[in-house]
């Protein structure tokens, strides 16, 4: 009797609440199961016996009472739906489909039926058919919230923003009191690229709650897509109006004024946002640093003071600082900054690289090895910082050591273009031609209109005098994008030299003297050519400049001494 009790609690169980799967995916609530349709008894004696089972987690024992009972009622969707739902537990998900169809197919008014079946092929991977059944039973059950989750991730995964806008619209329209859900049909359109929609549904929004920030900011980024920075700009004016303290809204509007330099906006909008709270430090970096760019340097120091009593904003500060007295060319001061920097933070990849600039520029090689070396001890894999220890070393007449630091760079970053550019000068002085030549080859089938690597490779051929009407083809495409480019016109100059066409190369090589008077290469190759033009007195006075700028130039004083 205590058995027979137990399985008509169990049967009452299965018929009110279903059952729970062993699921994979986003966690549903079980659509409640329709009444038992069982009309042969040995099927239903079969059926509770398997139902006794599931309650005892014995699912393989539990199928077998339940293909039992499926010998005597071959049309009851519940017991295939039974079966189905074993077989998910049990990680079956194939086979469970052709049973849940089956009981579909008894039963199309099931809504768990139709849940097994979109969490079947989710589970499979075929992520097309589970939103087919998903869909079919968000139509069922429209406000059943698991059911729209489940739908918003396929939908995104899949990139069906189009069907996840008409969601959303949906459910907008279920709720016409909850804005989120006209916020969230907006940026689904914004993702489907209707962005003129997606501008209605927020200025509705906005009608109806003018503080509602993130309509703003879904506004400006729609104006952002569609470069209308005039409407940009009056959106995060807008906001900050609302919110002074937003972060995006401040560097937002910060980057548009910026790049237009309309210095006079920034003073203007960011001063009275300073009036209104002096301890925003954000809103005096924006200022500090639009008065760095406008080389207002004591100006800007004086609102970067107090910042660096800020434990989180210092560094910035100290970055600004040092960058300013490195403007200056006040080496000392800067140096304290980036060091303190350095110290401070050394994750910071910032003080590294221009504590490293700050010694190079000073030629001193020796400290910016030291620099960069503490750097990477740790950053080791930072490509700016490897790149920049790399030229170091070439600067310093360390090109065998040069190699590791720069073949590293490359490998972690093959694609940049400086770095591919400094391996391949450095292969070059090192008389490595065939790996020269092979990374300026393999680069330029990337970027076959890049003139730095055109202008490179051809002066490198037109160096070692080989291929010379590959390199003047490739030298006349560099100078085509820069016509004012000095280093260029000395290329083609030089190409022309080694042609034995000295009238071009005069024409050259003297336009880019004008360009790059401080080149001692330039200046000696000016000299050279006016020495096979035979005006030894003016291949004098070029290599004579030259060697100012040069004085260890050994080459340039065998050729003085030899005239």
């Amino acid at each position: 009797m205590k058995r027979i009790c137990l399985l008509l609690i169990l049967a009452f169980a299965l018929l009110v609440g279903g059952c729970a799967t062993t699921s994979h995916t986003v966690q549903k609530k079980r659509a409640p199961s329709r009444s038992l349709k069982v009309t042969n008894r040995e099927a239903y004696n079969h059926y509770l016996e398997g139902a006794l089972y599931d309650f005892q987690d014995e699912y393989e024992r539990a199928l077998i009472e339940y293909y039992q009972a499926l010998l005597y009622d071959s049309t009851s969707a519940q017991i295939y739906k039974a079966i189905a739902r074993d077989l998910m537990r049990l990680q079956e998900y194939q086979s469970a489909i052709g049973y849940l169809k089956k009981a579909y197919k008894y039963n199309p008014d099931d809504p768990e039926i139709l849940n097994y079946l979109g969490e079947s092929y989710y589970n499979l991977k075929e992520f097309d058919r589970a939103v087919a059944y998903y869909e079919r039973l968000f139509e069922m059950v429209p406000g059943n919230e698991t059911v729209q989750n489940n739908l918003i991730f396929l939908y995104n995964s899949l990139k069906m923003y189009d069907r996840l806008a008409r969601l959303y619209q949906r459910l907008a329209e279920l709720h016409p009191e909850e804005d989120e859900y006209v916020m969230q049909h907006a940026l689904a359109l914004i993702k489907a690229g209707d962005l003129k929609a997606a501008e209605k549904a927020l200025y509705r929004v906005i009608e109806r709650d003018s503080s509602r920030i993130g309509a703003y900011f879904l506004l400006g980024s729609i104006y952002q897509k569609q470069k209308q920075d005039e409407k940009a700009i009056e959106i995060y004016q807008k906001i900050l109006k609302i919110a002074p303290d937003s972060h995006e809204a401040l560097t937002n509007l910060y980057s548009y004024l910026r790049k237009r330099q309309d210095w006079a906006s920034i003073e203007r909008i960011y001063g009275e946002l300073l009036k209104q709270d002096s301890t925003n430090v954000q809103v005096r970096l924006i200022l500090a640093e639009s008065y760095f760019f406008q080389e207002k340097f004591d100006s800007a120091r004086v609102l970067l003071e107090p910042v660096l009593d800020d434990k989180d904003l210092r560094p910035t500060a100290l970055e600004m600082l040092g960058r300013m007295a490195f403007q200056q060319k006040k080496y000392e001061e800067a140096e304290n900054y980036f060091s303190l920097l350095t110290r401070e933070q050394p994750e910071n990849r910032f003080g590294w690289i221009f504590l490293a600039i700050l010694y190079n520029r000073q030629q001193h090689y020796d400290r910016s090895i030291h620099v960069l070396r503490q750097a990477l001890s740790v950053l080791p894999d930072d490509t700016d910082i490897l790149s920049l220890y790399g030229n170091t070393l070439m600067q310093a007449g360390n090109l065998q050591e040069a190699l590791e630091p720069l073949e590293k760079a490359n490998r972690l970053a093959p694609e940049d273009v400086d770095i591919i550019a400094a391996l391949a000068n450095l292969y070059d002085q090192l008389k490595m031609w065939d790996k020269c030549d092979s990374l300026y080859q393999a680069a330029l089938e990337k970027f076959p209109d890049n003139a730095l690597l055109l202008n490179n490779y051809s002066y490198s051929l037109s160096v070692r005098g080989e291929k010379l009407d590959m390199a003047l083809e490739m030298a006349q495409r560099a100078l085509e994008q820069e016509p004012d480019n000095g280093a260029y016109l000395d290329t083609i100059g030089w190409i022309y030299f080694q042609l034995g066409d000295y009238q071009k190369a005069l024409q050259y090589i003297q336009e880019a003297v004008q360009v790059r008077e401080d080149s001692a290469e330039v200046l000696e190759h000016l000299g050279d050519v006016y020495y096979k033009l035979n005006q030894p007195d003016k291949a004098r006075e070029y290599w004579q400049k030259a060697l100012e700028k040069d004085p260890d130039n050994e080459q340039l004083n065998k050729k003085l001494q030899g005239l």
